[in-house]
């Protein structure tokens, strides 16, 4: 659902927890379009952390960091040990981290 509608539905919103992002970037800009000030009258958080969406978003994107180097690691180590007749099975989770910035800090 877009900024805008979510507004609409519920002018009370405080927070945008958006799957990605690339769709924060969107909520922010449609926040600025209607004179929303973040973070002071709503706060918005990405997942992914991917560094050309948060450093390049006014104010920079707080987001959660999937560590997705690590995963990768441990993915391809669960495959090696696969291939060599040692399959895994069950979850693993993996540790993740919010980098708070300017859309959820006030003065960031």
């Amino acid at each position: 659902m877009a900024a805008h509608s979510v507004l609409d539905a519920d002018p009370e919103v405080d927070a945008l927890l958006c799957a990605s992002d690339q769709i924060a970037r969107g909520a922010l800009d449609a926040l600025r379009d209607r004179g929303v000030r973040v973070p002071e009258d709503v706060a918005v958080i990405g997942f992914d952390n991917w560094e050309v969406m948060t450093s390049g978003a006014r104010p920079a994107l707080t987001s959660v960091d999937m560590n997705f180097e690590m995963l990768g690691r441990r993915a391809a180590e669960h495959l090696v040990e696969a291939i060599n007749g040692r399959p895994a099975s069950g979850v693993e989770t993996m540790p993740v981290r919010v980098v708070a910035r300017g859309s959820t800090i006030s003065g960031y």
